[in-house]
């Protein structure tokens, strides 16, 4: 990181009339002083990786998120409306039909972190997707390739059914998708 010297003396004085005010920061005045005092600037992309992320998240990305957060809704709702013997087949016919839970995406990915992202601020700052509010969306393994695979059956499902909720088989068809063929 490159700040001019006009640059550093604003940061510098903004830091200390927070301070002087004694507001309560929502920026780490101390690391921001001493970053720049000891010229280790650098440590600021390191310590506010929220600041300087370095990047937007794309429109691709953003589009793409609203299509996985709208599949996995779609089929927590449907899981949740199924009746006990429904829930026991799927159980019995699917790997993952007993736990029809979305839980994100791979969070030391580096482009899985922008689907995090895009996500945290669509529920949490957009009040959409309110069934995942409170979830960490950090799967802490790689999902992206599966929850595509997931999409290339879910879509077609969907425009059949519209507004109903999708059936046993319906959800185990999809889920089924998650496992790459290839492994």
């Amino acid at each position: 990181m490159n700040l001019s010297n006009g640059e550093k003396l604003i940061l510098i004085m903004l830091a200390e009339i927070q301070e002087h005010l004694k507001l309560k920061p929502g920026t780490d005045t101390e690391l921001v002083k001493e970053a720049i005092y000891s010229g280790n600037l650098w440590g600021l992309e390191w310590g506010m990786p929220g600041i300087f992320h370095g990047s937007e998240t794309s429109e691709e990305i953003v589009h793409e998120t609203v299509h996985i957060l709208t599949m996995w809704d779609r089929l927590e709702q449907s899981f949740k409306g199924l009746n006990t013997q429904e829930k026991t087949w799927l159980k019995e016919n699917s790997e993952f039909g007993s736990d029809v839970r979305f839980y994100g995406w791979d969070g030391n990915d580096r482009i899985e972190v922008h689907y995090i992202s895009a996500a945290r601020f669509m529920v949490d700052h957009l009040d959409r997707f309110q069934n995942f509010k409170g979830r960490d969306f950090n799967a802490h393994m790689p999902t992206l390739p599966a929850y595509r695979r997931m999409l290339a059956v879910f879509e077609p499902i969907l425009r059949q059914v519209l507004n109903k909720d999708f059936n046993a088989g319906q959800i185990a068809e999809v889920l089924a998708a998650y496992r790459d063929p290839a492994s």
